[in-house]
């Protein structure tokens, strides 16, 4: 794969912190590459995919893995940011990756940068890291929390999903267009419910004694609540409550981002890694 013309990080980033990006740890099994623009598509009003074409992205079988992520580096005036986003579908024939991208109907960098993209454009991004999976049920139901931000990644582990798997999903999103692409599978029912209304209801459907395992991905605030009621309330194992906060209301992502990186920074002087990062439990 091509690793040329990329910037490493964020020109705005401390010096502390550009190392943290680049050391070792963090940069294990990535590819700092580019794809270019194959296909913009007008999934729905609301939602917009991009097909990017990766030269040599078969030559690395990770690509094809549900659930994983790459940073998408984009340019908002003088101003070099990153973005995560996960691959909703990669082809290892096509080498192209599926991005979806939702409209949040307000001006950020990241819809800028989606107005101004055209088809042969060439984009920078970093990728790709495996994402946190469906635990291992071994017969229990599992339990499925998503927003439209994490349909991408549900969509992802639902078509590769192991065979047998049983359970239910909850998916806050208006975009029935979005909900009704995820894949149907015989033992997992999915149902729609409106957004910004958390999962407190759903979560109570279930207490103390239940077999179950659960993954969910969102809004920070709304998974922490998850977590908490499997995790805390109900003494679910750890490895049983796989959830993650993709962006928090009132915040933007650079300050998330920003976050992060500052509690990687100390984690890597302390000698841990990057698989030690329990992203939830930091102060955002």
């Amino acid at each position: 794969m091509s690793q040329n013309n990329i910037p490493a990080v964020d020109r705005s980033l401390p010096l502390h912190e550009q190392e943290a990006i680049l050391s070792k740890d963090h940069n294990k099994g990535l590819h700092r590459t580019h794809g270019v623009v194959r296909e913009i598509i007008d999934v729905s009003p609301e939602l917009a995919r991009v097909v990017l074409h990766i030269a040599g992205l078969a030559d690395d079988p990770q690509w094809c893995r549900p659930n994983v992520s790459l940073r998408l580096h984009l340019t908002d005036g003088e101003e070099q940011l990153t973005r995560l986003y996960t691959v909703r579908k990669a082809d290892a024939r096509e080498e192209t990756i599926e991005v979806d991208v939702v409209r949040h109907g307000e001006s950020s960098p990241m819809m800028r940068w989606l107005e101004g993209l055209r088809i042969g454009d060439d984009v920078p991004l970093v990728g790709p890291r495996p994402h946190f999976q469906i635990p291992e049920a071994h017969g229990r139901e599992a339990l499925l929390f998503a927003d439209a931000s994490s349909i991408p990644a549900l969509y992802a582990l639902l078509a590769q999903a192991p065979a047998g798997l049983r359970g239910r999903g909850w998916v806050a999103t208006a975009d029935t267009v979005a909900f009704g692409e995820l894949p149907s599978l015989a033992g997992v029912e999915l149902i729609r419910i409106e957004p910004g209304t958390g999962f407190q209801a759903q979560c109570e459907e279930y207490g103390n004694g239940c077999e179950v395992v659960v993954w969910g991905a969102g809004e920070r605030d709304e998974m922490r609540a998850v977590r908490a009621h499997f995790r805390k309330e109900l003494g679910l194992a750890k490895e049983d409550v796989s959830v993650f906060g993709y962006w928090k209301r009132n915040t933007s992502n650079t300050a998330i981002d920003e976050a992060r990186l500052r509690a990687y920074e100390q984690l890597l002087a302390e000698g841990g890694t990057v698989t030690e990062l329990d992203d939830l439990a930091l102060p955002i």
